[in-house]
């Protein structure tokens, strides 16, 4: 590692990857550090009594009592207590959230008072959900140090959270002002990018924590040019980006990060739609209200032979609760079997003393919902003139620790024009342990690339020829120009971390206290106005005018890139004081 990487000192770094599916932390002391870089550590497992399972990460779920603080609960063991609850036939009194952070995946129209609905269709604030949530995580840790005897005050932890890369400003402002709620200091926290902080990983950690050990040996001691795809593949998101290893042990991105929504809960939602279409929409409702246990029973079924179906194996089985049974008897008149025998499934699917005998083939028809987005994108990835010359791909995150997408991925690309597929044992984790290094070493990524054209509206004085009519306008200092887009830096643009660029805007009314500009962002290069089809409001940027006079004000507004988040400050031009400034993405 390069000695020209600044170390952040911090007595204790924590990172917390919060998934769809599965949520987990790492952290690292500094003594660990100084000793060797990849000593990173992690809950030795999560543990669910019900399912008899361990795992190096938990269940993004929460559960609330009525009051909707008290007996907070998250993971397996909101998961166990609800299940619990359901027995005991009370679980309607309680607020129960699973897999609630693809509600931030599009990040448009998101404010502080946005509702998300539990299970049973109650509503709560979205902010407090994921602010319990990150709690709850956070007690974890400190439960975690006091049994292991390391004493520690909250002000010497720094915090990384994690997100997907393709997420917009205001998810990510979101997130932060969640961990705030959740008592986690904010200019002690960093966000940081999930594909990311998996490459990171994979710079850093010991070879012998790998699959397939020749290629990862060949991988790490790839010279400086180095190309390589980094495929995050979780239970919401497929995320990518291509990184190129530089001279000084740093990293450059090559190509602005993309994907979708093509995770894991893609092919949940393609079995329950195979169930709709045997029972029908009415049907599968009120199983799910009426027996909630056993529909969430059944989905924790799939969950467990969806991570181990194997396509070369054998089909996939599934307990099927008689309480289905019961509800097709119950409103259609004839059971399950008859429903599924006059259904389009009829030859793929069978019933076998009570459980389910998915053929493969309809299995992998659940997977390639997900998995050909997947290829799809990553060929587009590789076919695109910057990025040529990629020799390895890195999977990473939990849908990637699936048999079935490694055969996918492999199938495609390994061996094909050299490239080579590497995935590290328990790729679920890798997120959070490469976070913990994003947040020891800052400056890591030397340059990333735009995802967006950044601008701002304003309104310049009107040209006759030049602005359409319909924009003109006239204010205390003549005719302007209204919704003009200003450009600040286009989309594909290669920035280095921290640059920075400076805007003059001016005041246009007399005694003039606040600049209010609106920020917008699109995926096109070069917009003209704010109206143009695609623009869309990231959020108000409010500067205050320091002394408001009569004369005009040249404000200095500077916009700096190449972070995870898009960071602002500004000062009057004339008297040199900063102005208090604040972008609101989600108010």
């Amino acid at each position: 590692m390069s000695n020209q990487i600044k170390v952040r000192d911090a007595a204790l770094i924590v990172a917390i990857d919060f998934g769809t599916s599965y949520s987990g932390y790492a952290f690292q002391f500094y003594d660990q550090f100084k000793k060797e870089t990849t000593q990173i550590d992690s809950p030795q497992a999560w543990n669910s009594g019900r399912k008899n399972l361990s795992s190096t990460k938990t269940s993004t779920c929460l559960l609330l009592n009525e009051r909707k603080t008290d007996e907070c609960a998250f993971g397996f063991e909101a998961e166990d207590k609800y299940m619990q609850l359901c027995i005991n036939k009370t679980n309607h009194q309680y607020y129960f959230f699973r897999r609630f952070k693809m509600q931030l995946q599009d990040g448009q129209g998101l404010t502080k008072s946005s509702m998300i609905q539990d299970e049973t269709g109650k509503k709560m604030l979205a902010i407090d959900v994921f602010a319990l949530s990150i709690k709850c995580l956070k007690t974890h840790l400190m439960e975690l140090l006091q049994k292991r005897d390391r004493k520690i005050e909250e002000n010497n932890i720094f915090w990384v959270l994690t997100v997907p890369a393709i997420w917009n400003d205001a998810a990510k402002q979101f997130m932060r002002e969640a961990a705030v709620k959740a008592d986690i200091a904010s200019d002690k926290l960093e966000i940081a990018l999930e594909p990311e902080a998996a490459s990171f990983f994979c710079q850093y950690v010991p070879v012998s924590t790998w699959s397939g050990r020749e290629q990862l040996a060949l991988f790490a001691a790839a010279p400086p040019g180095t190309k390589y795809m980094v495929v995050d593949l979780g239970g919401g998101t497929a995320d990518m980006t291509v990184h190129e290893k530089l001279e000084d042990g740093r990293l450059k991105e090559l190509s602005k990060a993309s994907g979708g929504p093509w995770g894991g809960t893609v092919v949940d939602s393609a079995f329950l739609q195979m169930l709709i279409s045997i029972v029908g929409g009415p049907v599968m409702n009120l199983f799910k209200t009426e027996h909630t246990f056993d529909y969430l029973e059944l989905f924790n079924e799939f969950e467990g032979a969806k991570r181990n179906f194997d396509q070369r194996k054998m089909d996939m089985i599934i307990k099927l609760p008689p309480t289905l049974d019961k509800k097709c008897e119950a409103n259609l008149n004839h059971g399950f079997m008859k429903c599924l025998e006059e259904s389009v499934h009829s030859k793929e699917i069978s019933l076998l003393e009570s459980k389910l005998v998915i053929k493969t083939n309809l299995v992998e028809k659940l997977f390639r919902q997900a998995t050909d987005q997947i290829v799809y994108h990553m060929k587009s990835i590789l076919e695109d003139g910057p990025v040529k010359g990629i020799s390895h791909i890195l999977m990473v995150g939990g849908f990637s620790e699936s048999p079935f997408v490694q055969s996918v991925v492999r199938g495609a690309f390994d061996g094909k024009n050299g490239l080579k597929v590497i995935i590290p044992k328990e790729a679920g984790i890798t997120i959070a342990k490469g976070a913990v290094l994003y947040g020891r070493l800052p400056q890591i990524i030397e340059s990333r690339v735009l995802r967006f054209t950044y601008g701002l509206r304003f309104t310049p004085i009107f040209i006759e020829g030049s602005h359409p009519e319909d924009k003109k306008f006239r204010s205390d200092t003549g005719f302007r120009c209204k919704d003009v887009f200003d450009i600040i830096l286009s989309s594909d643009t290669e920035v280095k971390s921290g640059f920075s660029v400076e805007k003059t805007y001016v005041t246009g009314d007399y005694f003039q206290e606040n600049l209010q500009l609106d920020v917008y962002y699109t995926k096109e290069k070069t917009p003209r106005f704010t109206t143009d089809p695609g623009c869309i409001l990231l959020g108000g940027l409010n500067v205050k005018i320091p002394n408001p006079s009569k004369d005009q004000h040249n404000v200095y507004v500077t916009f700096q890139f190449g972070m995870t988040e898009l960071r602002l400050s500004a000062r009057e031009q004339s008297s040199n004081i900063p102005c208090t400034t604040k972008l609101n993405m989600i108010e």
